[in-house]
């Protein structure tokens, strides 16, 4: 699934707080027969790894919004807890 808009490269997102509680974004993960929302990092990273991703951050200025994967969050998270 291609996830077209004016997203953000995922290389861009950076995490700044432990995944479980990262108030600040909100995650839409496109699973095969559902829409997962939430602002729990932790309730998509079981998903798999190639499941398409939207992430909205809020930055400083603005809202800004990342096309990824779980994959790639699921990466970010464990190199933050490094």
């Amino acid at each position: 699934m291609l996830i077209t808009g004016d997203f953000r490269p995922e290389t861009e997102f950076k995490l700044t707080a432990p995944p479980q509680n990262m108030q600040q974004a909100a995650f839409i993960a496109i699973n095969r027969d559902y829409v997962i929302v939430t602002r729990r990092l932790s309730e998509i990273l079981e998903l798999p790894e190639d499941c398409p991703v939207i992430a909205n951050w809020h930055g400083e200025r603005r809202t800004d919004a990342f096309s990824t994967t779980v994959g790639y969050l699921r990466k970010l998270s464990e190199e933050f807890g490094k």
